[in-house]
């Protein structure tokens, strides 16, 4: 059986790769999230606006994988543009419409989650530079969304292309955004250094945390590749790897926004397990394991 709609078999098809990256990346997501938040309410006992802004990104990264699943079944994937078929054009258009706004959820949600983060990390009034970038950050993505939403007039004609109308070139667009969206994650991406540098410390740790930051590092460069799909954008199926990296993108930036946060837990896990192994050492069958 053919694994989008209306295909014969046999048909050449991208399409379960797709989806499999999508369900993959999310689910990492998702676990690094269950991680963050046992830390926060478990250990930490502190749940945070970034918090939030965290499980909504997800929940943007899950709307969008659905979305994007789904829209394999219509065609998305499919190698030739001649083997799409007519009749699932109509769908696939609607279901890519309706993914996008889970897509500015999900990317918008784990750079404020970081910007957030950042302003308790950092004293006085160096507080408004987090702050003002996320706002920024807030206003560009509402911009995105609303130009994608109407991107076409009457809307309709962005799954129904043979109906009257007119439709803005999307590929610009979508170049500027990636591009301002690249200014966005290195700018998160340095904004931690200099306060980081400065902080009193054990030099390990003040390492530990610098390279845990330059881990967004992968954001940006999965930006710059998902840059390079959309420069090759000729018909509709062509999108099939921007969205693949976009999915990639945001699953990614979830997962870089939970690591700083897991410390500790890591903490807690290699304290226990130095206690169980004094404890198992000693002479006077006294166990020291455990903590709390």
């Amino acid at each position: 059986m053919a694994w989008a709609y209306n295909t014969p078999d046999g048909t050449p098809n991208n399409g379960p790769t797709i989806a499999a990256v999508a369900l993959s990346v999310t689910s990492l997501a998702f676990i690094a999230l269950c991680l963050r938040m046992y830390v926060r309410t478990r250990i930490a006992k502190a749940v945070g606006l970034d918090d939030w802004l965290i499980i909504a990104s997800w929940i943007g990264a899950c709307g969008y994988t659905l979305a994007t699943v789904v829209q394999t079944k219509w065609g998305l994937g499919l190698i030739e543009l001649d083997s799409m078929p007519d009749e699932n054009v109509l769908n696939f258009g609607k279901t890519q419409y309706i993914g996008a706004p889970f897509y500015v959820l999900g990317i918008w949600g784990f750079k404020t989650s970081l910007l957030v983060s950042y302003v308790r990390l950092v004293p006085g009034t160096y507080r408004l530079i987090p702050i003002s970038i996320a706002v920024i950050v807030t206003m560009a993505h509402i911009a995105f969304l609303l130009v994608f939403l109407f991107l076409c007039i009457p809307v309709e004609k962005q799954w129904e292309p043979l109906i009257p109308g007119h439709c803005a070139d999307a590929v610009p667009f979508y170049l500027t955004f990636s591009s301002l969206t690249i200014i966005f994650d290195v700018t998160t991406l340095i904004l931690p250094f200099p306060v980081l540098l400065k902080l009193q410390m054990k030099i390990r740790r003040k390492v530990a945390l610098l390279c845990l930051f330059a881990l967004g590092l992968f954001v940006t460069i999965v930006q710059i590749i998902r840059i390079q799909t959309i420069r090759n954008l000729e018909n509709y199926l062509d999108s099939a790897e921007a969205i693949k990296w976009s999915i990639v993108e945001t699953a990614v930036g979830i997962i870089i926004a939970c690591v700083p946060t897991l410390a500790p837990l890591i903490t807690y896990f290699s304290e226990k397990t130095r206690n169980s192994g004094g404890g198992g050492a000693g002479g006077d069958g006294t166990s020291t394991s455990g903590i709390g």
